[in-house]
């Protein structure tokens, strides 16, 4: 609902139709309390580890990156 506040917010990492700056402007758009990213099966640790960069430093959210298995 427009102008309800988001707690969590899954933001896609990677899919053919989306640039890292549309993902960046979907979390600062939402302005959610924290952020987690998926669809990230494709990434290698270089790619991941980039991303995950971006997405912490460049969002106004509590982003961060739970490994495969990691419990929240």
């Amino acid at each position: 609902m427009p102008g309800q506040p988001v707690g969590t917010l899954l933001v896609p990492a990677h899919a053919s139709w989306l640039k890292l700056a549309e993902a960046i402007e979907f979390v600062n758009a939402v302005h959610p309390r924290r952020a987690f990213a998926i669809h990230d099966a494709m990434l290698n640790e270089r790619g991941l580890r980039s991303i995950n960069n971006w997405l912490a430093q460049a969002t106004d959210s509590d982003y961060r990156y739970p490994a495969p298995g990691e419990s929240l």
